[in-house]
């Protein structure tokens, strides 16, 4: 895995090189009776943290007078970067908004924005040549596994659920990994999980990890990339029925956050997708208006702590997280 994560942090500061020369996006290409159009390329469209950036920018962007097209790639960079052409090339869309893929890996789709001159902001990928604007996808995974560590501490042992195909959890996984080797106490077994299969995978993952740590073996957590391995997790600490592990967790979707409320999720650091996706779609739609005078830059929505103490707090502050 560290060998897995170095070559991909290459290519992140590879992409990241390419900053100083990338010229901003100048316009759309294909106004249709006066309508602009947002193309949308989804990782999974049904995940929640997904579902909530998809409904900010579209919400954001009718508002606006623009419609909105969907393309849920199910985790394939290949059909991420196939939904980009045709974007580009036969919809002929204003701006597109590219969620949770590694710049690296939708060079093809990138490409064909940039011939056609359309604008691409990403959730959470590398601020390359033709993206004008993305968000943080570092931040929310130190501020999860500093949580984690200030309320777990520092000795026990850790199960990771990881996935790296997608941006957001793979820079989740780097601050968790950074995190971990600079504490000496915890020993880490890492699992990396399947798109799709994520539930399933977090529950046999877990199931097999504790039937290596019986209950009362010492200290025990199980800490998820996003929810729905975490929620895998949960399932198996059920049939089990062990209630000595702890479970930490990344996003906040509504199931995450009922299980904070009957106590089997320890914590979350909750991410507000739906301002996200607000932030971005506007960010497409200045770049169009400035051209060339537009400056790339990275939107930075900080994450919300929530667990046993504030979830009370939290949901009278954001009464449609459950829902």
């Amino acid at each position: 895995m560290k060998k897995a994560l170095a070559l991909l942090a290459t290519a992140s500061v590879a992409a990241l090189a390419l900053v100083s020369c990338a010229p901003a996006a100048t316009g759309g290409s294909g106004d249709e009776g006066g309508q602009k159009t947002l193309g949308i390329v989804a990782l999974v469209a049904t995940d929640a943290l997904n579902a909530a950036v998809i409904e900010g920018a579209t919400e954001e962007a009718e508002a606006a007078g623009w419609k909105v097209v969907v393309t849920d790639t199910q985790g394939s960079p290949d059909k991420a970067n196939a939904a980009m052409t045709a974007f580009s090339t036969t919809q002929k869309v204003d701006a597109i908004l590219v969620s949770a893929f590694a710049s690296s890996s939708i060079g093809a789709g990138l490409a064909s924005a940039k011939a056609a001159e359309i604008p691409v902001v990403s959730w959470g990928g590398e601020l390359v040549d033709g993206i004008v604007a993305t968000s943080s996808a570092l931040k929310v995974g130190e501020d999860s596994v500093n949580a984690m560590l200030e309320d777990f501490g520092d000795e026990g042992e850790v199960l990771a659920l990881t996935y790296h195909t997608g941006v957001l959890c793979l820079y989740r996984g780097m601050a968790f990994e950074e995190a971990m080797g600079a504490t000496s106490g915890i020993d880490v077994t890492s699992n990396e999980v399947a798109i799709p299969g994520q539930v399933e995978d977090g529950t046999a993952f877990t199931s097999a990890w504790l039937a290596r740590h019986a209950e009362g073996s010492g200290p025990l957590a199980i800490w998820g990339a996003w929810d729905e391995p975490g929620m895998g997790a949960i399932a198996a600490l059920k049939q089990a029925g062990r209630t000595d592990v702890k479970v930490y967790s990344i996003n906040g979707a509504p199931n995450a956050l009922q299980a904070v409320q009957d106590g089997t999720m320890t914590q979350i650091i909750w991410q507000d997708g739906h301002t996200e996706g607000v932030e971005l779609f506007t960010a497409a739609a200045e770049s169009i208006e400035a051209g060339d005078a537009w400056e790339q830059k990275t939107i930075d929505v900080p994450g919300v702590l929530v667990d046993a103490d504030t979830i009370d707090d939290f949901l009278a502050e954001h009464p449609d997280a459950l829902s």
